[in-house]
């Protein structure tokens, strides 16, 4: 079967198709050949009939000087002087008949001498068949003789007819059998047919031959072409002439170049919208106009789950809690982009619709945008609570100091020891706040980088001995012990002195502020891998661990009230993290209730 299919298809392509239509126009130059010839014979056979009665007939008059009067006389000359030699009616395949209209209707059929063997064996019948020539009924209705050069089919074979009209009422009926010349039109036939086969046979070669130039430079395309569908574009094809098969190589060769090179770029781009969409932090979904979701980046995945992905449009939107319809976003929305906020899991999304179209602008799905937005949420929830801590604590001091100052306007200062308290409360309020606004500001520079950093080699050990020894004095009004300890050769790291000093003094300072009378704050220095560590530790009171995440925020209080009593801005260990990490170090904190607290600094050492 598969045999005959790939027979027929061979067949019908075009190679065989240019091999039929070039043995096709053999068949029909034959054919034309042919019907030329045989009708040229045909008329060549005839003329020379026509001439030879017209001949015969002049030569005849001129021998018997006319036309006899008398048909008895006529007759005579046919039948016993044999006057048909003049006509050649001796012949075989030409034969002559005399007839008189006048009497053609009788049984005789008017026939006053024939020449035809018809005639001879049954004269009756010879009759009747003559009289169905429509040539000699067309005379005998009253018409003059008419040219007839087609061959009449009779009982004994096709014959040419010719009349000759001597008079009114006599009539020269002369035949010409076909046989007389088909011997000769036979063989033109056997070498028009041996011609025809000779030249079908070298069509079909040449035609081959020819239709394989053509058509081979063509099943090269077709066989690049496919290879080029799949992909392969590989070496272009050679053009082998410069007639318009070789400029539909040369064009194809182009279009192929041109193809890979636009697929290149298109493969391109989509390796980089792939890489986008894969690596954005940004959730990506797209669906089709029927809700289907046809693409969802790793972020959606992370964020929604596989199983909220993969759902219809319509069950996506029941799952994130958005009241919404494909159609309401693509026919009905004013704005290119739809914005809605939802939230998911404990955390707040923004969800972007947009639709997409085609290159005709015709909208082909939507494309669902997922922005996590939690941490600009709690970036904008420390800013406002930064802003009301901000104005609580520059309004406690102010209030203080309004609150004395009128006192003292209204006559208090007129009792100096009631003065002078007052007085130092106004002076140790405007210190605080000269200490709030310093600490802000230092915040301020490192938010926005502008820190003047005085980096230089210094010696951490030395740092935190000389903090320590400054720091005893404090240490001892509360009877605790404060002591420090350096673990091996400490190496000289690169650091600005003075803000790592603030960072120290500050960590020691809270431990003393920290831990109650007769308590103990140790401090060591030594090496862990690549890096130096600063480790303060005490016996305080401790930080509840619920506590712990929020140490280093801004204005953030374990106990308010007392932090703030002991003079503290709340801002301390916030600048302590600010300065360490702009170092490329790390804070940590740890502590447990009642027991006391650990805070390591780490900080890579100088290249």
């Amino acid at each position: 079967m598969k045999f005959w299919k790939g027979f027929f298809r061979l067949l019908s392509s075009l190679q065989w198709k240019l091999v039929y239509i070039f043995i096709s126009m053999c068949i029909i130059l034959v054919s034309v050949v042919y019907v030329v010839i045989n009708t040229g014979l045909q008329n060549i056979y005839y003329d020379s009939f026509a001439n030879s009665i017209e001949t015969g007939y002049k030569n005849w008059i001129d021998v018997r000087g006319g036309v006899p009067e008398s048909n008895q006389k006529l007759s005579e000359y046919f039948t016993e002087g044999g006057d048909a030699l003049f006509f050649g009616a001796n012949s075989s395949y030409l034969g002559m008949t005399i007839i008189d209209l006048t009497k053609i209707q009788t049984s005789t059929g008017g026939i006053l001498y024939s020449s035809e063997k018809g005639y001879t064996d049954d004269s009756e019948a010879f009759a009747n068949n003559i009289k169905t020539s429509e040539s000699l009924m067309s005379i005998w209705a009253g018409n003059q003789p008419q040219k007839n050069d087609r061959l009449i089919k009779g009982a004994n074979g096709k014959y040419f007819e010719y009349i000759k009209q001597p008079k009114d009422n006599l009539i020269f009926y002369f035949t010409y059998q076909e046989e007389a010349w088909l011997p000769i039109l036979e063989k033109f036939n056997y070498l028009i047919l041996t011609s025809a086969l000779i030249a079908v046979f070298l069509s079909l070669l040449l035609g081959y031959m020819l239709s394989k130039t053509i058509t081979s430079p063509i099943i090269s395309v077709m066989h690049k072409a496919e290879k080029v569908a799949e992909g392969d574009f590989g070496e272009q094809l050679a053009v082998k002439s410069e007639d318009e098969i070789g400029n539909l190589t040369r064009t194809f060769n182009y279009m192929a170049s041109e193809l890979k090179k636009t697929l290149s770029e298109i493969s391109s781009e989509k390796n980089k919208v792939e890489t986008i969409l894969n690596y954005m932090a940004d959730g990506v979904i797209a669906f089709d106009l029927k809700g289907v979701a046809i693409h969802a980046n790793p972020a959606a995945r992370k964020l929604l789950g596989n199983d909220v992905v993969n759902n219809p449009f319509k069950e996506f939107a029941v799952k994130v809690g958005l009241d919404v319809r494909i159609e309401d976003i693509v026919y009905f929305e004013e704005s290119p982009v739809r914005e809605s906020d939802t939230i998911l899991n404990d955390m707040y999304v923004k969800v972007y619709f947009a639709v997409f179209t085609d290159t005709n602008k015709k909208p082909e799905g939507i494309i669902v945008v997922l922005h996590d937005d939690t941490e600009q949420q709690k970036l904008d929830s420390m800013r406002r609570e930064f802003v009301a801590n901000v104005s609580h604590e520059l309004r406690t001091p102010i209030t203080s100091i309004k609150s004395y100052t009128e006192t003292l306007l209204e006559g208090a200062m007129e009792d100096q020891e009631t003065s002078v308290r007052f007085l130092s409360v106004i002076d140790s309020e405007a210190d605080r706040m000269t200490r709030l606004v310093k600490d802000l500001l230092q915040l301020s520079r490192l938010d926005n980088q502008q820190m003047n950093w005085k980096m230089e080699s210094v010696s951490l050990d030395a740092i935190v001995k000389a903090i320590v020894e400054r720091l005893q004095i404090e240490a001892q009004r509360k009877q605790q012990k404060l002591e420090s300890y350096v673990i091996g050769d400490i190496p000289a790291i690169s650091a600005d002195k003075d803000r790592l000093e603030q960072v120290i003094v500050n960590l020691i300072s809270n431990s003393i502020k920290y831990t109650s009378e007769n308590g103990e704050i140790t401090v060591y220095v030594g090496i862990i891998y690549n890096d130096i560590y600063v480790k303060v530790t005490d016996t305080g009171i401790g930080i509840p661990s619920e506590s712990l995440p929020r140490v280093f925020e801004r204005f953030y209080r374990v106990d308010k009230a007392r932090s703030r009593d002991m003079g503290g801005t709340g801002l301390g260990l916030s600048i302590a993290k600010e300065i360490v990490q702009a170092h490329g170090g790390t804070i940590n904190i740890s502590s447990e209730i009642g027991k006391g607290t650990e805070v390591t600094v780490k900080l890579p050492r100088a290249v």
